[in-house]
């Protein structure tokens, strides 16, 4: 099996013959626990190779995570995937603002804030990708 370890995001990507699988560590009060979340080879590639998505997609599924009435089936989880990870840059801002303005309150901006240095105004605006 391999592993890849983002140390600053948290999160372990693995991969096998058989599997692709992102392990995300959630913090939540003053528990600490992992979610593991089944991905596919296109899923592995793109978060192995562009670090920005893959900040992007730990901030935004941290917060649904820390508490059981958010947690996120898999067809949300999937959604979250697909969009974050696959779509076009301003369909993934759109995306994360939407998110970052509701439930999350903002955490997901602090989440990139803490995790990439980036000016927390600058994500609240709608521009979350360095250009």
């Amino acid at each position: 099996m391999e592993k890849r370890v983002f140390h600053n995001l948290r999160m372990i990507l693995l991969s096998s013959e058989e599997s692709f699988s992102l392990d995300l560590g959630v913090s939540s009060g003053f528990a600490d626990f992992s979610v593991s979340i089944r991905l596919n080879e296109k899923d592995y590639i793109v978060i192995d190779s562009d670090e920005e998505r893959a900040a992007f997609l730990q901030a935004a599924l941290h917060h649904p995570f820390q508490l059981k009435d958010t947690w996120l089936t898999e067809s949300e989880q999937r959604s979250y995937l697909d969009i974050i990870l696959h779509s076009p840059k301003e369909q993934v801002e759109a995306f994360l603002t939407e998110k970052d303005h509701g439930r999350a309150h903002g955490s997901i901006s602090n989440m990139v804030r803490i995790t990439c240095g980036r000016e927390q105004a600058t994500l609240r605006s709608g521009h979350w990708f360095e250009r």
